[in-house]
């Protein structure tokens, strides 16, 4: 996608386990390995993004990300004597949260370059603590850790520019055993909002959203394209389906049905192109004559 002087790949859209999920066999995902109901794989979500000839950022680095690389951001046909033997398309990643279908591509990532990485502090704190990032990639590539503001900040010299949007009822990742109380009061979720200096127009990414409050609706406003949170039609569908007791809302996802849903509040948005991304595999909007994506399209 091209918006003026910014590029944008989307790399994919799947929630955590990818389209099909390899241990799943819901109708989705029965469907797609046949072939059937118009389904086709799906990689896991993220997206990069760049200031026209300027390098790449990716948000959120998806198990996925080498295919990614490979598919959309390597480009084959580049001049021999422009690049090195060794180069990586990605300048820097920018962190959502520290979930592991969010980060664990970091670790493929340890072959290049130090990595600049952009989170907040609780995703920040969960990976160094939990994951031990800092201690594994430091026997490689290490990271560099930067913090993004709620001011409109440069990323690179290209013109873009990023803030931070952090989000209420963002929850530290599941293997963040350690989390205590006053731990909860650190930051565990952000969106992000890019723009480029010389012109109009911004892009949202919040591809985990919880809730939806007054002051996000009046960010989300602000976007002119954004890309949102599109894990669960229902809040009680992997209930339903017999693959878990824990809602929508229980795992940090508005549901985009129903009352209080994603698409009762973003529909409110004037002027706004929305595009759903993290669709987890049970989502019945995957199947294109679904009631469920009629709906959605309507």
């Amino acid at each position: 996608m091209s918006f003026n002087v910014i590029d944008l790949v989307v790399l994919g859209t799947a929630a955590g386990g990818g389209f099909p999920q390899w241990n799943c066999r819901c109708q989705n995902c029965l469907a797609v390995r046949e072939g059937a109901l118009g389904l086709t794989p799906r990689l896991q979500s993220s997206l990069a993004i760049r200031g026209r000839l300027g390098p790449w950022h990716v948000v959120n680095t998806s198990p996925d990300l080498a295919s990614q690389m490979e598919r959309f951001l390597i480009c084959a046909d580049e001049p021999a004597d422009l690049v090195s033997l060794r180069a990586s398309p990605i300048a820097s990643v920018l962190l959502t949260n520290a979930d592991l279908d969010h980060c664990l591509g970091l670790f493929t990532l340890r072959e290049g370059k130090e990595l600049r990485v952009t989170a907040p502090d609780g995703v920040r704190g969960s990976l160094i603590r939990d994951l031990h990032i800092d201690a594994v990639l430091g026997k490689y590539n290490g990271i560099r850790w930067a913090f993004a503001s709620d001011d409109w900040m440069p990323v690179d010299q290209s013109g873009l520019e990023v803030r931070v949007v952090p989000l209420s009822h963002a929850e530290p990742p599941k293997y963040d055993l350690h989390s205590v109380e006053e731990d909860h009061a650190r930051c565990h979720g952000v969106g992000y909002q890019f723009r480029h200096k010389d012109h109009e127009g911004v892009i949202g990414v919040f591809p985990d959203v919880g809730w939806i409050d007054q002051d996000l609706l009046g960010r989300l406003g602000e976007c002119s394209t954004v890309f949102f949170d599109g894990t669960f039609w229902t809040d009680d569908e992997m209930a339903v389906l017999g693959l878990g007791d824990r809602s929508a809302r229980d795992m940090g996802h508005i549901p985009m049905s129903g009352l209080g849903g994603s698409i009762e509040a973003l529909s409110q948005l004037a002027g706004t192109s929305v595009y759903f991304v993290h669709i987890n595999n049970t989502n019945p909007v995957l199947r294109p004559q679904s009631p469920e994506r009629r709906t959605l399209e309507s």
